[in-house]
């Protein structure tokens, strides 16, 4: 009777330690998760408020609006707001039917703290004459002035957050918020495909509102798109590496001409501003699920805009299913300039390409063809130097097998307790921890799934 009330014992003793492994194991991942730095990033109203500063010091060629959205007839009224910024670098004019019109949509998810710097860098860009001309030097070399021109004959509609309601939830601590004010993800409420749901439809991630245009968010872009006309609408995103055009809700992208020279464009920009890493082509093919009701889909089918673009700016693909902002976001200052400033020059970068789309008026006193891959900005060229070797199928698999990693290492290591033992004691104690280790895997295996997911719930 002694033997076995003091093996009882041994046995209870390690089996409580199996549980407190457990819980901590299970508990990790939230210790761990990042924050964001606001020595680094800025916070919502000091955004605003430097993109305010910015266009009163050059109300030559800058204006910034604030545009009011509500749904009243709701219950609980919603009202929304989106500051949009007005750019002509020739300065303004009230006839743009000869301009290059680009309309640029940064912050559609709350999470994606990263688009919204890159949206601040390039007003910061544009402000400034002498930055222009460091770009034309970089990109085609002293006297060659084929991005002033392109750019006298441009105009930029920029949303520099969207979602601005959406952002006040993740500061105040809620880091894996995408969705708008009122839980509803504006980049499913459109009406293209509106409302269709895939096996994995998650409500928490992209409920699509009670009717297409149902939010303030999404109606304020479709009045601001429908009267401006853009020739190029870009809606910029992080959580992956890509540069996308229709459809969202086909794994296919669009028949035609038109299609493949912006195709051809996103090729090329992926060799410029990508170093060749980024997933490029139809959004339903490439980024692993079908998303139906997107504003991509809806400017290319509905309004007739010959290159509407999303493009994915950054993904961690080793961060975890619940580590919300070092997914989306980079942690470190060196990495949160490199993604800034590479992904604001980009939009140089593609505005040399432009003029090659059969769809995009020829700018005046253009003085030659444009030519890929002279001289890029050190941004661009410190990427492709780095040879980062990182596929979509990684991002897809990267978590599961991170989790299923830890999960067989602890096992490995408790493993070692009973395996000295002989009796019933350890035999009990074996069979104990085979469940808890099992526990721990499908538990790893199942965070996987949804972290894939979510990594690339991004468009």
């Amino acid at each position: 009777m002694v033997h076995t009330k003091h093996g009882s014992s041994a046995l209870y003793t390690v089996l409580l330690g199996l549980c407190f492994l457990a819980l901590a194991s299970a508990n990790e991942e939230q210790i761990q998760l990042a924050q964001p730095d606001f020595a680094i990033y800025h916070t919502k109203e000091q955004i605003l408020e430097e993109v305010d500063n910015i266009a009163k010091a050059n109300p030559h060629i800058m204006k910034a609006k604030n545009i009011e959205y509500g749904d009243e007839s709701a219950e609980n009224p919603y009202r929304a707001n989106m500051k949009v910024v007005t750019v002509e670098p020739g300065g303004h004019t009230h006839d743009h039917s000869r301009k290059i019109r680009l309309l640029l949509n940064y912050g559609e998810h709350g999470r994606e703290l990263i688009t919204v710097e890159v949206a601040l860098r390039l007003l910061q860009t544009l402000a400034d004459p002498s930055a222009e001309l460091q770009l034309a030097e970089k990109l085609h070399g002293a006297g060659r002035p084929d991005l002033q021109a392109t750019l006298h004959n441009t105009i930029f509609k920029i949303i520099p957050m969207e979602n601005e309601r959406g952002r006040e939830m993740v500061e105040a601590g809620a880091l894996c918020e995408r969705k708008n004010g009122r839980g509803v993800d504006t980049n499913r409420n459109w009406e293209v495909h509106w409302g269709f749901k895939e096996k994995d439809y998650d409500p928490s991630e992209e409920f699509p509102g009670e009717k297409p245009f149902s939010e303030p968010e999404a109606a304020a872009l479709l009045a601001l798109a429908t009267q401006f006309k853009p020739h190029v609408w870009m809606n910029v995103h992080s959580g992956m590496e890509a540069l996308f055009m229709p459809y969202d809700h086909l794994a296919s992208i669009p028949k035609g001409k038109t299609a493949q020279a912006t195709l051809e464009v996103l090729e090329k920009m992926n060799n410029i501003s990508c170093g060749g890493r980024c997933a490029v082509g139809s959004g339903g093919k490439s980024v692993g699920y079908l998303a139906h009701g997107t504003a991509t889909d809806y400017m290319y089918d509905r309004l007739n805009v010959p290159l509407s673009l999303t493009w994915e700016i950054y993904g961690d693909t080793e961060a975890t299913f619940n580590d919300c902002f070092r997914m989306f976001n980079p942690t470190t200052r060196e990495k949160f300039e490199e993604v800034v400033a590479n992904w604001a020059n980009a939009i140089f970068a593609l505005l040399e390409l432009l003029p090659m789309h059969p769809a995009i008026p020829k700018p005046r006193n253009l003085g030659r063809k444009v030519e890929v891959g002279a001289v890029l900005p050190k941004a661009v060229q410190a990427v492709q130097d780095a040879k980062v070797e990182r596929k979509l199928g990684s991002a897809m698999h990267m978590s599961m097998h991170s989790n299923m990693t830890d999960s067989a290492r602890i096992g490995a290591q408790l493993f070692g307790i009973p395996q000295a033992r002989k009796g019933l004691v350890g035999g009990v104690c074996v069979i104990a921890v085979l469940c808890v280790g099992l526990v721990i895997m499908l538990r790893g295996y199942s965070t996987g799934k949804k972290g894939r997911r979510r990594r690339l719930q991004s468009v």
